[in-house]
Formats: structure tokens, C-alpha cells, sequence
């Protein structure tokens, strides 16, 4: 009955660290979307600048459809700028409350992969959004030439951040194999055998998950994700071997020093 008791207090005491957490991170997420909603005009520059081009080039502008149509848009933009913004401090909180119930040998590769697994989705987004005037260029090859192009602001917007997302995801591929390593579903092993195999499912993925559906930008994704595909291998065996790249970049060092 103490047993009992003793549980319920615990998951009592777990579920209002819960909460107390969930309600700093909304509040900052509050926070994030004012500090957007200020500085709205120069995120919808940034988001719609590798259209630019091409709307000056076909003598157009966006499109409005209805009057509650630019408050919506504002309100999304600022709820993912917000989100974006703000996120180490909700990745913080998330690792606050997970972080107890871990052991040292779990907590040891998640300091480094956690870090590893945000520099890898910035990568992803940058380099869409470096490709995505090329894309629009391609895009605006198929346009007749007795139509004229008037795009939809929220579609225009809204396919802009899903690509920047769906790349940005898509960069995660050796944070997965790292964990799926750690769990023992996959290993360095299988992965150099089976590589064939692997690239062509790489390439399938990234015709799936690439909004535009377009041969372009899915090479533009297939091709980055097969070299990170390729580091994978090397990361997984890291984790088997239960080492940081430092750790063996360190150990490399020191055998040249030592020769």
C-alpha cells in the first residue's frame, strides 16, 4: 500500500513538472511569435525573395483572394518564426524532464547528437533555400504563353516553408541511424553491405517527401542525402565503438604525434 502510494506521489510529482514546463515553453513560444510579429515584414521578404526574380521577370505581383487572407498568413508565419526562434529554449525544457530519468551512458551520446541534429536541419534549410530560385525558374518554364502568373500569396508562402522543412528533415538521416544503431536495429555492417540498396530507397524518399515533386529538386535532395548517407556509416560505427568523433579525432592526434 506505501508501495502504491509512494508511485502515485511520483507520477503526481512528474505529471506538475510536466505541466510546469509545457507552460514556460508556450509562454515563450508567445513570446517568439511577438518577437516575429515585429519584424514581420522582413521574414516575408526572406521567404518570398527566391520567387522575386520571377515575378519581376513576368511583370506580376501575389495574388490577395480574400480580405482575412493576409491576417491568416501573418498569424502562420509568425506562429513557425515563433516556433524556430525559441526552440532551444523548448529543446531545454524537453531535456530537463528527460534528462533525470536517463543513465550517464545514455546521456553521453545524446549531448553530442542533439547539437549534431540541429546543425543538420540549419544545412538542410539553407541549402533549399539557396536551390528553391532554380526551382521557381524551372516552374515558370511551363507557363504558357497566353496565361498569366498571379500566385497565390498563402500557397506561395506555405509551399515555401514546407520545402524548407521537408529539407531540413530530410538532413536528420544520420541523426536516425545513429539512434536506430544505438537501439541495435541497424549497424555499420549491414549498412556498407546493403548500400546499393540503400542509395536507390534514399532516392524513392526523396521523390516522396519533395513537395514540388519536381525531377530537380528532388536531386538537389537525393544527392546531399546519399554523401550524409555515406557519413552515416562512419557515425553508426562511432556509436558502436560508444565514442565521440572527438574522441576519435583526439586518439588519431595523438598516434600521429606518438610516431
Amino acid at each position: 500500500m506505501a508501495k502504491d502510494t509512494e508511485k502515485r506521489a511520483e507520477l503526481v510529482e512528474h505529471l506538475a513538472e510536466l505541466r510546469g514546463r509545457l507552460i514556460i515553453s508556450i509562454v515563450f513560444i508567445i513570446i517568439g511569435m511577438v518577437v516575429a510579429w515585429v519584424f514581420y515584414d522582413r521574414i516575408f521578404v526572406l521567404l518570398t525573395q527566391p520567387m522575386q526574380a520571377i515575378l519581376t521577370k513576368n511583370h506580376t505581383k501575389f495574388l490577395l483572394t480574400g480580405f482575412p487572407e493576409a491576417f491568416m498568413i501573418r498569424m502562420q508565419i509568425c506562429l513557425v518564426a515563433g516556433l524556430i526562434l525559441v526552440s532551444p529554449i523548448v529543446t531545454m525544457q524537453a531535456w530537463g524532464f528527460i534528462a533525470p530519468g536517463l543513465t550517464p551512458n545514455e546521456k553521453r551520446p545524446i549531448k553530442w547528437i542533439a547539437p549534431m541534429s540541429v546543425a543538420l536541419f540549419l544545412m538542410g534549410v539553407v541549402l533549399c533555400y539557396l536551390i528553391m530560385p532554380f526551382a521557381f525558374k524551372w516552374f515558370a518554364g511551363y507557363i504558357p504563353s497566353n496565361a498569366e502568373l498571379r500566385p497565390s500569396v498563402q500557397a506561395s508562402v506555405l509551399f515555401t516553408v514546407k520545402m524548407l522543412f521537408a529539407f531540413g528533415i530530410a538532413f536528420e538521416l544520420p541523426v536516425v541511424l545513429m539512434l536506430l544503431a544505438k537501439v541495435g536495429i541497424v549497424n555499420s555492417r549491414m549498412l556498407k553491405g546493403n548500400w546499393r540498396y540503400l542509395i536507390v530507397a534514399i532516392s524513392i524518399i526523396a521523390a516522396v517527401i519533395t513537395p514540388s515533386n519536381d525531377a530537380f529538386s528532388m536531386l538537389c535532395m537525393a544527392i546531399p542525402l546519399s554523401a550524409l548517407f555515406v557519413l552515416s556509416i562512419y557515425l553508426v560505427w562511432l556509436v558502436e565503438q560508444d565514442r565521440t568523433p572527438w574522441e576519435w579525432l583526439a586518439s588519431k592526434f595523438r598516434r600521429k604525434r606518438g610516431k
